[in-house]
């Protein structure tokens, strides 16, 4: 069988993990996608030795963080650090946006997928109830079925979950080279 005819003779919950796993899918892409920008815009750091060079970077939230930085007008060291650390967290933050919510649905895909396999017991129980022990290949054809909401619960919940590791460790990656860098710049280096 194949996705369109699980569409068509699944239940509700085949329906809502279909629908969810082709979520998790775009997520991913629009996060490869700003993962590639945000390490274009590292890269042309390295272009840079000054915090007051930024202005010549193209646009980004990376430029657009240096510039703040450099407009920061408080010589207290401790006070440019906290702004700095709070700069820092709005990156990690933007380069997070849809990692927690690949995680979650990580997490929840196998209950959902629980659940839908107990409903569908409790539907061929209710069949055999109504027409008894007599046959058991319907008994075991029906339970066939309703294994297959577990089976997909967890088929997204894989996949969900590489997904979620795999953006959590690039974001962390690059938060920390972008911190480097504001750093070194600092110092008046190379970043």
């Amino acid at each position: 069988m194949n996705i369109a005819s699980y569409w068509v003779h699944g239940d509700f919950i085949i329906k809502i993990l279909i629908i969810t796993f082709c979520i998790v899918l775009i997520m991913s892409f629009e996060k490869i996608y700003q993962f590639y920008k945000l390490y274009k815009e590292l890269k042309n750091l390295d272009t840079i030795n000054s915090l007051e060079a930024a202005k010549n970077l193209p646009e980004g939230i990376m430029k657009n963080t240096l510039l703040e930085i450099t407009s920061f007008k408080d010589d207290d060291k401790v006070l440019l650090n906290s702004f700095i650390g709070v700069k820092l967290d709005l990156i990690e933050q933007y380069s997070m946006r849809f990692v927690t919510l690949i995680g979650v649905i990580a997490i929840l895909s196998p209950m959902l997928g629980l659940i839908g396999t107990f409903i569908g017991v409790w539907h061929v129980f209710d069949g055999v109830g109504d027409i008894g022990l007599n046959d058991p290949a319907v008994i075991a054809k029906g339970i066939k079925e309703v294994i297959v909401d577990t089976m997909a619960g967890l088929i997204l919940a894989v996949v969900a979950m590489v997904f979620y590791k795999i953006f959590e460790f690039f974001s962390t990656k690059i938060v920390s080279l972008f911190e480097e860098k504001i750093y070194r710049l600092l110092r008046g280096h190379n970043a």
